[in-house]
């Protein structure tokens, strides 16, 4: 009852603050400049869109390049008369001039003279590269980059095919401090887990705003871009699974064109590798109201421990102009894997302290060998996902459109989890392995999704005011059919038949386990609302809310929550260089009861950061360095010996981010980050021993850099390398802080030739062939040295 009592009050105050944000500037002196949009396409003389064609507008001094469907905009160009032309080399086409007078002016169509076999000639698709991290995710409204509050870093579609990236894992280095990425399992399936700002993360990972499923993995087949928003995310995300405290992790996938074009790409390398993607779009009628895009991929490859493993993968995508007014989006995604799944961890032995010394102290000692597979693949874990989305965009008037999105998803999985526990009590005794199978042969994770978006963009007074106000349910459901079977404990120098796990005396060990049954759905409600106000036109400020109501089904209890956000931003050079600060909230909602049986209170994170975003250059440089400080408290523990918890400790991390995208001269491009991070037990009530140590699984420092050049003109026109490396620095894999695993640092070299029609890439990861691993309450061994090719036809 109080629950529900707080939920109708923090309402009421939610519909107070809309009112009063909305007549606030009638009060207020401060003017600001009135802006646009201006929005417009390049087509070649067969009037077909052309892709990366650098635009100018004059007289300012904003450079922009075409996307795929040869669309540009221009954002927050003060009212006046500009002129746009083209300026990329060898490429022709008459000036125009508009007028910017309204919020959005569409400008008249680019015609180039040259056709397209003639242009194949003068635009080479890297010679020019401005990556456009503007995003109307991030806030939930059209916010440029360098004007939100927000930290948030873009890994793009063109650094992934630099780096010929097949997998998750290899995009997700080239965001600034995220560490320790590990495949593993959980609720019976598996996905990418990994450390950001020192919080886990990756349970959810967003797909275009929604939730892609829970625990389940996902391929780049047809991710656009990621977009990586940093430190807590709940006023707009939610809580929970939906947004760790590291961060939100979101996947822009790629949208329908009214073009009909495709691209066919195939990559083979080291171990077996053979990997197939398809993209194709085209136009459903004449007039392009009804366009149809579909991607694929089939990925068949072994791991370096000789075990095989098999993706399938289908997303199509469907966009329907149903109106002027109205437009409506359907996403679909089918993925299945077949591939193993090993729960490899470390028995700390029993009675270990700071001043102990005779145990291991570094995961170096045990004697391990990445290269023992340790069972067959008849083994292999079978996981099958599906999942579907919709959204509808409606204009409702000049100043406020709506936005419904919908999105369900299911998963089904058979899994086998492998866990391999080590033991070495003392630095004398002999490593052992302690194996066992959790048999889980079938599980069910299903996650559904409603969100309801109403964004206004209008003037309070004389000043431009932004405001989303929404609402936002999400539903997950799990369960599970299981059994845990204890195989055998061995020695780390095992061989032949005594390391392989035998998979008839595990379907043996099945035959007489006793499997239990079990399930759960949490239902998360929640009401929001944030407003950007531009005080001036270099001075924004952001006020956001929630109030969320979590439900858990199986343990009957229901807990309401509140997520304030602030943000601050001035544009010292407009459009140019920005600095800002915010105030970011995270929760994660708590069953446990305290000593009279009363429901905890949710655990709350709390971020203040303060940083500076640039777009240098004619946005040659791009980037941000910011500093954060996030505290955690309401952390629960249960009480010694007792069956109630008590909420008296706390974590803090603290830290610096560095994220810049560079392109110092033409067919020169740079991606680079750096990431500190210091996170620490910071109050230990209880006695538990943890007091000022550093949380397990995050290191001190992560950085990454991918730098390649292509020759833009001349006789090797078309023709690049590439060269870089990510790694991060050593860190603790126990909360005692008593045994180490090392940093490590791997590094990366590709050469290609880019044409209009096609690219040829050949790649060398871990040119050391450092041996090392990474760590997230399960250890991973890392990719040895691969080599890999790849040759993709565009049509």
């Amino acid at each position: 009852m109080k629950g529900s009592n707080l939920l109708i009050r923090t309402t009421s105050l939610l519909a107070l603050f809309c009112a009063i944000m909305m007549s606030l500037s009638n009060n207020l002196f401060a003017q600001s400049g009135a802006t646009g949009v201006i929005e417009g396409r390049v087509l070649n003389a067969d009037r077909k869109p052309e892709e990366n064609v650098v635009v100018s507008l004059s007289p300012s001094d904003k450079l922009v390049g075409t996307s795929d469907d040869g669309h540009y905009e221009f954002r927050n160009v003060p009212y006046g008369t500009y002129t746009i032309s083209i300026k990329s080399l060898g490429v022709s086409a008459k000036t125009i001039t508009v007028e910017v007078s309204d919020k959005k002016i569409k400008a008249e169509d680019i015609i180039l003279k040259e056709e397209a076999d003639e242009l194949e000639r003068v635009i080479v698709s890297s010679s020019y590269r401005h990556v456009n991290k503007n995003s109307d995710q991030v806030a939930r409204m059209p916010m440029d980059y360098i004007e939100n509050p927000q930290n948030y870093a873009v890994v793009p579609k063109v650094l992934l095919e630099d780096q010929l990236a097949t997998t998750t894992e290899q995009a997700l280095v080239n965001v600034p401090g995220v560490s320790n990425l590990s495949v593993v399992g959980g609720s019976g399936g598996s996905s990418l887990t990994f450390r950001s700002r020192g919080f886990a993360n990756g349970s959810v990972i967003l797909r275009n705003g929604v939730s892609s499923g829970y625990v389940t993995l996902t391929d780049l087949f047809n991710v656009e871009r990621i977009e990586a928003i940093k430190g807590p995310g709940g006023t707009l995300f939610g809580g929970n699974e939906s947004a760790s405290y590291g961060g939100v992790y979101n996947m822009i996938t790629r949208q329908p064109l009214e073009v009909r074009r495709g691209e066919l790409s195939f990559t083979t390398g080291s171990y077996e590798m053979a990997r197939t993607t398809i993209d194709y779009n085209t136009p459903l009628n004449e007039d392009k109201t009804a366009l149809l895009r579909v991607s694929g991929v089939y990925d068949s490859r072994n791991t370096f421990q000789n075990l095989s493993q098999q993706t399938v993968g289908f997303a199509p995508s469907l966009q329907v102009q149903a109106t002027d007014r109205l437009k409506l989006n359907f996403d679909g995604y089918y993925y299945k894997s077949v591939r193993p799944v090993v729960l490899f961890g470390y028995n700390i032995p029993p009675g270990v302290t700071g001043q102990t010394t005779s145990v291991p102290s570094t995961v170096e000692e045990l004697g391990l060998d990445p290269k023992n597979p340790y069972f067959t693949t008849d083994l292999n874990g079978e996981q099958q996902t599906i999942w579907a989305s919709g959204k509808a965009d409606y204009t409702i008037s000049h100043d406020w459109h709506s936005q419904t999105l919908f999105s369900v998803s299911r998963s089904n999985n058979n899994t086998p989890y492998i866990t391999l526990r080590i033991n070495k009590p003392t630095t004398d005794a002999t490593t052992s392995i302690v194996r066992s199978i959790t048999d889980i042969p079938h599980s069910y994770l299903a996650t559904q999704q409603f969100q309801q978006n109403f964004i206004g963009d209008f003037k309070i007074g004389s000043l431009r005011n932004r405001m989303v106000i929404g609402f936002d349910y999400f539903r997950t459901s799990v369960e599970s059919y299981r059994a845990s079977l204890s195989y055998d404990q061995i020695s780390v120098d095992a061989t032949g038949a005594a390391l392989i796990i035998n998979s008839a005396r595990v379907d043996s060990l099945r035959s007489n386990a006793k499997y239990s049954y079990s399930n759960d759905a949490t239902n998360s409600y929640g009401l929001y609302v944030s407003d950007a106000l531009n005080i001036t036109d270099r001075l924004l400020l952001m006020g956001s809310l929630r109030v969320n109501r979590f439900e858990q089904v199986s343990a009957d209890y229901k807990q309401t929550s509140l997520s304030p956000k602030i943000g601050l931003s001035y544009q010292i050079i407009p459009q140019v260089l920005s600095v800002y600060g915010n105030y970011n909230n995270g929760y994660r909602n708590v069953g446990s009861k305290d000593s009279a049986m009363h429901l905890l209170k949710p655990e709350y994170a709390n971020q203040l950061e303060g940083g500076i975003k640039f777009d240098l250059f004619q946005n040659r440089l791009t980037g941000t360095l910011s500093v954060y400080d996030i505290k955690v408290k309401n952390i629960a523990r249960q009480v010694t010996n007792e069956d109630y918890y008590v909420q008296d400790n706390t974590q803090k991390s603290r830290g610096v981010d560095i994220d810049i995208l560079a392109t110092p001269v033409t067919g020169l491009n740079i991606a680079m980050g750096y990431g500190y991070n210091d996170i620490r037990y910071t109050e230990d009530r209880g006695n538990v021993g943890f007091l000022n140590n550093r949380v397990e699984c995050s290191p001190y420092n992560t950085g990454n850099i991918w730098a390649s050049y292509q020759f833009t003109a001349g006789s090797l026109k078309g023709l690049g390398f590439g060269a870089g490396g990510n790694g991060q620095s050593s860190t603790y894999i126990n909360n005692l802080n008593t045994i180490t695993l090392n940093g490590f640092a791997v590094a990366g070299a590709s050469v290609f030739y880019n044409a209009l029609k096609f690219r040829i890439t050949a790649k060398l990861d871990n040119i050391a062939n450092k041996k090392y691993y990474t760590y997230n309450s399960w250890m991973l061994p890392g990719q040895p040295r691969m080599l890999s090719f790849n040759v993709t036809y565009r049509f």
